[in-house]
């Protein structure tokens, strides 16, 4: 009962979204600035995810999640279908900084106070992305890894696994345990190699055509020209944290893409969709 009160005074708002942090909140706070909803940090991809499953068991049919979507699939093509209902909304974009690589409002922020111009921005943004192929490649992979031996993970047994043959069967006969040979066999590492110049040649096309902004690391590209665009020693009361500061630039990205009406069409899309389930 206790623990419904609480459920009950948390999910006070019209729609209640769980973002994974401060940084989430600020940006589709200022940039959406609508009432109706109300935004809590969940800590992370998955802490957000457990709260949502949380709150859909307990009844709760007015809260919602947006996520990152590193290097898993987007549900974007499904977030204005008609007759969908889930409450879990993954991003098209890498992750939310990548909304925020825009030079002409990084440009307009206080926090450039170097007197740069658009192309010096966009190029800095662009070398930043140059420098961060073959990471971005070898995280790709590992990724790719991560999915083949932890993706449908042998769940944890019920009390009815009483003797050795339900213990060894558990584990053995799981689909994880099944595919386990078949997954360590397509690992080696000339398969490993071959990832790793397949998804650099893949990252290296990106940089051409422009979709490093959406599928890049947001976060390493927005920290480098943020750090390089802002004379901090010349800022009275420069924010205490670095987090206060990402957090408060991504506020007056957000500010500016509203009022020139620059917003990305993926998070208007994503403000409708929650709309419409209420």
């Amino acid at each position: 009962m206790a623990l419904d009160i609480a459920r009950s005074s948390l999910y006070s708002g019209q729609i209640n979204l769980w973002v994974e942090d401060a940084l989430t909140r600020d940006y589709l706070d200022a940039l959406w600035n609508d009432p109706a909803v109300k935004f809590l940090i969940g800590g992370g991809r998955e802490g957000v995810q457990a709260i949502l499953k949380d709150a859909e068991e307990a009844g709760y049919r007015n809260v919602y999640c947006v996520i990152d979507r590193d290097f898993g699939k987007s549900n974007h093509a499904d977030w204005s279908t008609p007759g969908k209902t889930f409450r879990r909304f993954v991003l098209p974009r890498h992750e939310i900084e990548n909304y925020l690589l825009e030079a002409s409002a990084l440009q307009a922020s206080s926090y450039q106070n170097r007197g740069l111009d658009l192309q010096s921005i966009e190029d800095r943004m662009l070398g930043k992305s140059r420098d961060l192929l073959w990471w971005s490649a070898c995280r790709e992979v590992i990724a790719v890894l991560r999915g083949r031996f932890r993706e449908s993970f042998v769940p944890d047994p019920t009390q009815s696994v009483a003797d050795e043959k339900a213990a060894f069967d558990h584990i053995c006969e799981s689909d994880w345990f099944r595919k386990l040979a078949t997954e360590a066999g397509s690992s080696s590492r000339k398969d490993v190699l071959t990832l790793l110049k397949k998804s650099h040649a893949q990252a290296k096309k990106r940089l051409r055509n422009g979709n490093w902004r959406q599928d890049f690391a947001g976060k390493e590209i927005l920290r480098d020209v943020a750090g390089w665009m802002c004379d901090r020693a010349r800022i009275p009361r420069f924010p205490t944290s670095d987090s206060e500061f990402y957090t408060d630039l991504a506020k007056q990205v957000a500010r500016w893409q509203a009022a020139n009406q620059k917003a990305s069409g993926d998070l208007v899309d994503l403000l409708h969709a929650l709309k419409n389930r209420i």
